[in-house]
């Protein structure tokens, strides 16, 4: 639901879109991009959803160079679970950080008890973090 809301603004903002929701490193194609916006949930104790966690195995594994990327973080999750809070998208901001990409702003870290409209909100933040793309 955040991620098809951001998808609706940023197509308004006049920004072309792809939207990847699953499977890995040519699907994906991060090595021909610019700019990357990451929004992720936690699963389990920490971990990655199904979808996405073959792509972040295909990367940490291969390890392409992704110097060129610039990205952004949109965290979803519920602190209650204090060990693995946002343990998906830290671990995706770590990975591309190892990779050479460089995070555009702050992680928006939405918690589920203080965001009852994680889409309102991930919509509010990433048209103030388009901005700063350049």
């Amino acid at each position: 639901m955040v991620g098809d809301c951001v998808v609706d603004a940023l197509h308004e903002l006049g920004h072309e879109v792809e939207r990847y929701t699953g499977g890995g490193t040519k699907a994906a194609r991060l090595g021909e991009r610019q700019a990357a916006l990451v929004i992720c949930s936690t699963t389990g104790i920490g971990d990655l959803p199904q979808n996405v966690a073959p792509l972040h195995a295909e990367l940490a594994s291969e390890r392409p160079a992704l110097g060129q990327l610039r990205y952004g973080i949109v965290g979803l999750g519920d602190r209650n679970y204090k060990e693995s809070y946002l343990g998906g998208p830290k671990k995706w901001d770590a990975l591309l950080a190892e990779l050479g990409a460089q995070r555009v702003g702050d992680r928006l870290e939405l918690d589920a008890t203080d965001h009852p409209t994680p889409d309102l909100d991930a919509v509010a933040w990433v048209k103030q973090w388009v901005t700063t793309l350049g």
